[in-house]
């Protein structure tokens, strides 16, 4: 009954109701109903309180359009275009007022973009792993097998702690102040304690603190990093270095470039041993490496070339490069160069590496070194 009564509202709106002895006239648009007695008090009561509902809808819409267009006396002034044109300019500024919100909860909190870097990150990975997904098609599709090799990231930890950004250092600053003077109360509310001893209430720089010192502390800045000697551990204290290599081991056709240590994994040796052993091939067996985990940290993929020799390339559709994050124990040992069969090798930092990757293999290959590394 009450979906009836909504379907002709919608057309048009004409509820008229007679009570009688005999019969009930009910009219909507051009549409009569004769209900007979017994029938007429429950009908009377569903066909009001369903057109009711429905005419303080079409009230409340019929306000909203009075409020556009200034009451019911401007709204007989407009013409049909006048009265569509500033409905289509509510619209226009309800959309409008949207979007603005939209963008204002992103910087609502310290009035900052939110998600940046992860938007710039999926940006790079979406595509990079439907390029993968093509190329595991397009291997099944020529029925060829993918090679495993091992790379593995020999990194050094920071020696030192890093430099304390500006903010940071304000924040150390106001923290040893409340810490060496307190609260402070006005001085009628006698909370206040008088200071016994002046000279400890007194906040003292790093240079002050440093030159109170009954020794002399290094230098966070070595000689090797005034020279820019990239062959020793001591140079960068302050971040990570990782050791990297110039060989030709992957089969380049341009020859030896700036890569990390790695070896085709074999059969009968799991993926940690292979790049344990691919750090020990390229700089010898002098380092002393910690493994955290058995895990990769990444993978990539490498197709071959038609160029490449058929007996570097064989049967095999490409390479399936897997990353291990070992860590240099600095208990002792380093890069022995009389059994190293690099042709050269350096301590790099992150940027230093994406920088020569860059330079060598272009922006695509540095984007994957920036985000692994």
């Amino acid at each position: 009954m009450s979906m009836y009564f909504r379907q002709a509202a919608r057309r048009t709106l004409l509820c008229t109701a007679s009570a009688g002895r005999n019969k009930q006239a009910i009219k909507f648009g051009t549409h009569h109903h004769h209900l007979h007695t017994h029938n007429t008090s429950s009908s009377v009561v569903a066909a009001s309180a369903a057109s009711s509902t429905i005419l303080s809808r079409e009230f409340s819409a019929v306000k909203k359009k009075k409020a556009i267009n200034g009451g019911d006396n401007k709204n007989n002034e407009l013409s049909y275009q006048e009265r569509k044109d500033a409905e289509k300019e509510q619209r226009r500024e309800s959309w409008e007022k949207k979007q603005t919100r939209l963008e204002h909860l992103k910087t609502r909190r310290d009035n900052s973009p939110k998600d940046v870097k992860k938007t710039l990150f999926r940006s790079w990975w979406d595509k990079e792993l439907l390029y993968h997904n093509k190329l595991q098609r397009m291997a099944k599709k020529e029925g060829k097998p993918w090679r495993i090799r091992v790379a593995a990231m020999v990194e050094r930890l920071p020696v030192v702690t890093p430099d304390v950004e500006d903010w940071e250092r304000e924040y150390l600053d106001l923290r040893d102040y409340l810490m060496t003077f307190g609260k402070e109360y006005p001085a009628e509310t006698g909370f206040m304690f008088a200071p016994d001893k002046p000279e400890d209430h007194v906040v003292e720089s790093d240079e002050e603190m440093i030159a109170g010192l009954p020794f002399t502390p290094a230098p966070r800045e070595t000689e090797a990093d005034a020279s820019g000697d990239v062959k020793t551990l001591d140079r960068q204290l302050k971040t990570r270095l990782y050791l990297t290599i110039k060989s030709d081991i992957e089969g380049n056709l341009s020859g030896s470039r700036w890569t990390l240590p790695s070896t085709l994994a074999k059969k009968d040796e799991s993926l940690l041993a292979a790049a344990e052993r691919a750090v020990s091939d390229s700089v010898g067996s002098d380092l002393k490496l910690w493994c955290p985990s058995n895990a990769p940290m990444a993978v990539n993929m490498r197709v071959y070339n038609d160029k490449l020799p058929e007996s570097f390339r064989e049967n095999y559709f490409g390479e399936k490069i897997f990353y291990y994050r070992v860590q240099y124990d600095n208990t002792g040992g380093g890069v022995d160069e009389s059994a190293m069969k690099a042709d050269d090798y350096a301590w790099l930092t992150r940027e230093e590496i994406i920088e020569r990757i860059e330079e060598e293999r272009g922006k695509h290959q540095a984007k994957f070194f920036h985000y692994m590394l």
